[in-house]
């Protein structure tokens, strides 16, 4: 279906009506396309997105504007790389070979560009005290178009970061038109990371860093300003982009907006919230597309090359991305039979982009040799996440961590926040064990008092009842007493009990060890990730390597001996709902 522009709103010049055309040789079109919150998705899921298919809306667009004379410009907002396994396991090179085939412009900075850390070497293993912001770097090095990252700011200089490749902002000329670009992410953007991959950072606020970037750029000769923002709003009505009132009028964009000068930014590509906006404040147009791939956003921009300013500017609704295939999902995520009817954007049919597609082979071959790499490890059934009360594959990720570190006590997640997926039966390859923990979480060992250990166990139970941990080297018998209190118990794994000064080394992943697993106990809070503290993938990698042979839930779990025993079912006596 062929999308035209919901709103245009003039400024101050006569201009074409509706959603324009230009009609004269001193009117310009420059068509911004963003995107945002890709998360390393390059294929359809549920009959939407995939960047070979983007690639065939960008082509069609792109054809229509060398007719009429104008540009295209394509923007990326953050979070770009990570989450997709492909993309995962090439370090975000998948994506970026794919985005210089598809002729971006710029991108921005997001905070989960940071979680891939140190740049792997072979067997995607982590160099040990690499620098934890390598493989970041390497992607910017790799791109031909720059990455952008105005208000994060490296601590050592009190400027922002000075990386190859990575800058604040970007002047280029598009259809004879000076555009500049500025990049930024949310004020609560390293939050939202691993912590060990960005210390030393911290990130300015968004309007300061926006109105001096963008005033810069003015006096360079910039005569449009875009902002690709890693921090956005949520809308959910998209037919009138000057009424807000189906908007989040506090979000972090909005707000940004609000601030800076009027007629200093033209268009806001936004992102980080996952949620979408195609509206006007203060008299800028911010879009920001439905994440994962699955939709752009597209704002038109037409130039008066006489008076050298922007006349009209057209917010387009959410586009999603949607090239139906035989017998494949439809753009309705529903089973289609037969040959569907073809989608149309800009007066053409829109297809896959083989280009696009050419681009990503090599790196996709990469990626496919090192998922059928061989663990050594037989599973002679399906090794489970979930459990009662125990989680075989929690507890033999615990029982890794403990072996592999020498700790006392192991603590690991099992499926909240935690592992993606069971280990299913036949021979182990990387792929399949990647697809179980595929983040880079480093594991830490401090010591804790037998009273800390009981403390951050028993804090756990009154967040999630039955838990939602997996323990190796210990025993938790849970239950409420006679006077209405929660009793928890902990014994090292032969039963017997521990004392309260008795002292332990307990390994957990940093997430839990600095979040509120461990709130409990004072030596976690604000502690630092060393560089070169061991990855839990890669420890629990060598540990199945290291004992090969079959594997069986049997051997984790045991109905004789559980890790956790309640007693009774219901808690509610000393757990109030």
């Amino acid at each position: 279906m062929q999308t035209t522009a919901i709103a245009s709103f003039a400024l101050g010049l006569s201009a074409c009506g509706g959603a324009f055309a230009a009609t004269s040789s001193d009117i310009v079109t420059l068509s911004i396309v963003a995107t945002t919150d890709v998360h390393g998705n390059i294929a359809p899921r549920n009959g939407l997105g995939g960047l070979a298919e983007f690639g065939g809306y960008v082509r069609n667009l792109r054809a229509a504007r060398a007719v009429d004379g104008g540009a295209l410009l394509l923007v990326d907002s953050g979070d770009t790389f990570q989450g997709g396994v492909e993309s995962d396991l090439s370090e975000g090179a998948v994506v970026v070979d794919a985005y210089a085939a598809l002729g971006y412009t710029a991108a921005a900075i997001g905070n989960h560009e940071f979680d891939f850390g140190a740049a792997d070497g072979p067997g995607a293993r982590a160099p040990r005290g690499a620098d934890p912001r390598g493989a970041l770097k390497a992607l910017a090095a790799r791109a031909p178009f720059p990455f952008l990252a105005a208000n994060l700011i490296d601590d050592a200089t009190g400027k922002p970061v000075a990386w190859p490749n990575v800058r604040a902002s970007t002047l280029i000329t598009a259809a004879g038109v000076k555009v500049g670009i500025v990049g930024v992410m949310s004020i609560d953007a390293l939050r939202a990371t691993l912590r060990a991959n960005v210390h030393g950072l911290h990130v300015a606020t968004l309007a300061e860093t926006v109105a001096t970037e963008a005033t810069a750029l003015r006096a360079r000769g910039a005569q449009v300003v875009i902002v690709a923002a890693h921090a956005g709003g949520a809308c959910s009505d998209f037919s009138a982009p000057s009424d807000l009132s189906s908007c989040d009028a506090d979000a972090e964009i909005f707000e940004l907006a609000r601030r800076l000068p009027r007629g200093l930014v033209d268009v806001i590509a936004a992102g980080h919230t996952h949620q979408s906006v195609a509206h006007e404040v203060e008299g800028i147009a911010i879009v920001q597309p439905y994440p994962l791939g699955r939709a752009f956003g597209r704002v038109d921009v037409a130039f008066d090359r006489r008076s050298g300013a922007v006349v009209e500017r057209s917010i387009f609704p959410p586009e999603d991305v949607c090239v139906p295939q035989a017998d494949a999902a439809g753009c309705d995520g529903r089973p289609v039979a037969g040959t569907p009817p073809a989608v149309v954007y800009e007066g053409r049919a829109v297809a896959r982009d083989p280009a696009i597609e050419a681009a990503m082979a090599p790196a996709l071959a990469r990626v496919h040799a090192l998922q059928a790499t061989p663990l050594g490890v037989v599973l002679d059934a399906p090794i489970p996440r979930t459990g009662v009360p125990d989680s075989p594959l929690g507890d033999l990720f615990a029982d890794a961590q403990r072996e592999r570190t020498g700790a006392d006590v192991a603590i690991s997640n099992n499926v909240r926040g935690g592992l993606r997926a069971d280990l299913p039966a036949g021979a182990l390859t990387f792929g399949r064990f990647y697809d179980v923990f595929p983040f880079d979480n480093r594991v830490l060992t401090l010591t804790l008092t037998g009273a800390e250990l009981r403390a951050v166990l028993a804090d756990e139970v009154r967040r999630n009842r039955r838990g939602a941990l997996a323990v190796s080297g210990v025993e938790v018998r849970v239950a409420c007493s006679a006077a209405g209190e929660l009793d928890v118990e902990v014994a090292r794994a032969g039963g017997e009990p521990l004392t309260d000064d008795e002292r332990l080394d307990v390994t957990a992943m940093d997430s839990l060890v600095l979040g509120p697993v461990f709130a409990a106990v004072p030596s976690a809070a604000g502690r630092n990730v060393p560089a070169d503290a061991p990855l839990l993938r890669e420890a629990v990698e060598d540990w199945l390597r290291a004992r090969a042979g079959h594997l069986a839930a049997s051997d984790f779990v045991r109905a004789d001996r559980p890790r956790w025993r309640f007693a009774g079912d219901d808690l509610t006596a000393c757990i109030p709902r």
